[in-house]
């Protein structure tokens, strides 16, 4: 029997601007390749689960105050604002998503295709 899940890689970074740094997972598990991120509160952490079953993908934690969508399949090109700080999902040699805080919560942007 397999184990429940494989660690992949992580960070620890301020997604949502509240000066407490979260923790982003990318594991695998029975579902395939799950992308969890732990926003911090002051009761522990809340769970979320951005993105189950994609393909091998590597995580990279970044800085930065904008992400631009890319012009490629429906992508129109716009410039999204972020709290200075996202995640990102690239597939090697293919295609990158980006994961960004808002108020309603996660935004999720298509950097490359």
């Amino acid at each position: 029997m397999a184990p429940p899940l494989m660690y992949i890689s992580s960070c620890e970074i301020d997604l949502n601007g509240d000066s407490q740094s979260d923790v982003v997972f990318l594991v695998d598990t029975s579902r395939g390749r799950e992308l969890i991120v732990l926003l911090r509160s002051a009761g522990g952490y809340a769970a979320q689960v951005l993105t189950a079953g994609k393909g091998h993908s590597i995580l990279t934690c970044n800085y930065g105050r904008t992400v631009t969508e890319t012009k490629s399949g429906q992508g129109k090109g716009q410039v999204f604002k972020t709290p200075g700080t996202y995640i990102e999902l690239t597939q090697p040699e293919s295609s990158s998503i980006a994961f960004f805080w808002t108020k309603e919560g996660f935004k999720e942007v298509w950097t490359s295709d």
